[in-house]
């Protein structure tokens, strides 16, 4: 292999590099030009070298490339409460190994179109992915909630009925309702629920609005757990 041609296949790799993380850099990702142009050069440098020597190995690096960027990888992927981030960013540097891979082997067309249809998808797919617009996980999270009220014990029962009869959501399950006394003749009622789906917090106050237009309470209250 002569010096220029693999001179221009690593300035290729470089470059194709640059375009992906000018992309991942503008819309605000941690693994932006640097780590992109290493990664595109890194593949590029590893896949020459047999090529330098016309070994027939090119196959066997490039799949020992594959299984070495897919560990690098799984070190940008972190788990924050109940979300899971940067997979998108992981999937980016994966294809870029696989453009430098296609640069380096002297497929300068392929690896172009290939380094073109990356960032159009990264650009394009975000904003239809918002615009479709799917339950987060924030909402998709299960939460429960407590209602609590005290009332005189002669409305006990009643109460109690209501608290199982007056929710009209269907995400919205009654788990536990227990009483115990307060004071003389004061009784306190608790209702717990499970919930998975956006805040209840309409439907909360709805009950406890049915709950307080009854004489014989006393005070009526929601909480989250």
């Amino acid at each position: 292999m002569e010096y220029t041609d693999f001179a221009l296949r690593i300035a290729l790799s470089l470059v194709l590099g640059f375009a992906i993380g000018l992309e991942r850099q503008l819309t605000g990702h941690t693994a932006g030009i640097r780590i992109n142009v290493l990664i595109c050069m890194g593949s590029a440098f590893f896949t020459l070298f047999p090529l330098a020597f016309e070994s027939e190995q090119t196959f066997r690096v490039a799949a020992a490339i594959i299984q070495g960027v897919g560990f690098l990888c799984s070190g940008v992927i972190f788990k924050e409460s109940a979300s899971v981030r940067g997979i998108n960013t992981a999937a980016t540097l994966w294809c870029t190994a696989a453009i430098g891979v296609l640069a380096s082997s002297g497929i300068y067309i392929l690896a172009i179109i290939a380094a073109t249809i990356l960032i159009i998808s990264n650009l394009a797919l975000r904003p239809l992915a918002r615009k479709i617009n799917p339950i987060t996980i924030e909402e998709e999270s299960e939460k429960r909630y407590r209602i609590s009220v005290t009332c005189h014990e002669k409305a006990e029962h009643d109460l109690r009925m209501l608290l199982i009869n007056s929710n009209s959501c269907k995400t919205l399950y009654l788990t536990n309702l227990e009483s115990g006394d307060v004071v003389g003749d004061k009784v306190e009622i608790i209702a717990e629920y499970d919930s998975a789906g956006k805040p209840k917090n309409r439907v909360l106050e709805g009950i406890v609005g049915q709950i307080l237009t009854r004489a014989e309470v006393i005070s009526a209250g929601w909480e989250v757990l």
